[in-house]
């Protein structure tokens, strides 16, 4: 879908910043097409075996299907402190910013089809591929997060040849939101290197 878009919208080269399973996919980007791919930023990402997560993994059983859309919003609601360092950051605006896509049923089935179709074959793959990747590439990692941890930004950052790592402190897995300010200036300082 990623090539294909930026097929449609001319784009032969970008950079790619990830978080998260977007970090996985941009780790496939840089790995199975490298000519596409300017610089990569990966933050917290799924790596390794990693994921899914406890949470997503209780969602992929099929039995949530009977669940109401609310009752699947709040179940994802009740996990995101986990992932939040600075708790003053973990307002009802950015609770209803994640579970907005969930809220309705159309949401609710979505995600727990993707729950569900998860698993660490996607991420295991790659492993030995990483000292592939070439496009120079930024490891910005909050250190408190319990899901994907600095152990996997260190892995990374050794694996990948051209990697080098920026460790956050006073930061949990939603690094964007965490700690705004730094995960800009980190990232910006990083492209305009280009």
């Amino acid at each position: 879908m990623i090539l294909r878009l930026m097929d449609d919208l001319g784009i032969e080269r970008a950079h790619f910043v990830g978080h998260d399973t977007g970090g996985g996919v941009g780790l496939i980007m840089a790995i199975d097409h490298p000519e596409r791919v300017d610089r990569l930023v990966l933050t917290n990402v799924i790596a390794y075996d990693s994921w899914p997560i406890d949470d997503m993994i209780a969602l992929g059983n099929p039995n949530w299907r009977s669940k109401t859309p609310k009752e699947v919003a709040d179940f994802l609601a009740s996990g995101l402190p986990d992932g939040i360092f600075n708790k003053d950051r973990l307002t009802p605006e950015f609770e209803a910013g994640i579970v907005a896509p969930y809220t309705d049923e159309e949401g609710k089935v979505s995600i727990i089809r993707s729950a569900s179709a998860l698993n660490t074959n996607h991420t295991t793959m790659l492993v030995e591929r990483h000292r592939e990747i070439q496009s120079p590439t930024l490891c910005l990692w909050g250190v408190h997060d319990p899901w994907q941890t600095i152990r996997d930004g260190e892995r990374l950052a050794r694996e990948i040849p051209t990697a080098h790592l920026v460790r956050v402190e006073n930061a949990s897995h939603w690094i964007p939101h965490d700690t705004p300010e730094i995960f800009a200036e980190e990232v910006l300082s990083f492209l305009a290197e280009a």
